[in-house]
């Protein structure tokens, strides 16, 4: 009986995360494209370029993580973990900003659903 319940929260917990990293790669689409077209507008070439990698990189990373979920692995757990706690300190560079404090309430409701699966990860 405990065993079908875990599953259970498993599924439904984990269900949650995975769309909460896959809204989360998309806010972060629409901030991305916000700070290219700023960029753009004031002609930063290379910083641009720099700038677009590092947050196509932040991308993949959410993308990845909430992909890897399902995946009952400690090495997917960890990753999946990783990306939200650098996700959260890239969110307080720009705070008071409405896009990035939304950013920031998402990470943290993912590290809190993250956290209370940690039991189903390392048994």
């Amino acid at each position: 009986m405990r065993k079908q319940r875990n599953k259970i929260v498993f599924a439904q917990r984990g269900n949650m995360a995975r769309a909460l990293f896959y809204l989360n790669t998309l806010l972060w689409l629409v901030i991305s494209v916000g700070i290219l077209v700023d960029m753009l507008l004031d002609n930063n070439g290379l910083s641009m370029l720099l700038v677009a990698i590092f947050l196509l990189v932040n991308m993949a990373a959410m993308f990845f993580g909430g992909r890897m979920l399902d995946q009952k692995e400690k090495w997917t757990y960890i990753f999946a973990l990783v990306a939200v706690v650098l996700n959260i300190g890239l969110a307080f560079t720009s705070v008071p900003e409405l896009l990035y404090v939304t950013a920031l309430v998402i990470d943290g409701i993912i590290l809190w659903v993250l956290i209370s699966l940690r039991k189903i990860y390392f048994k």
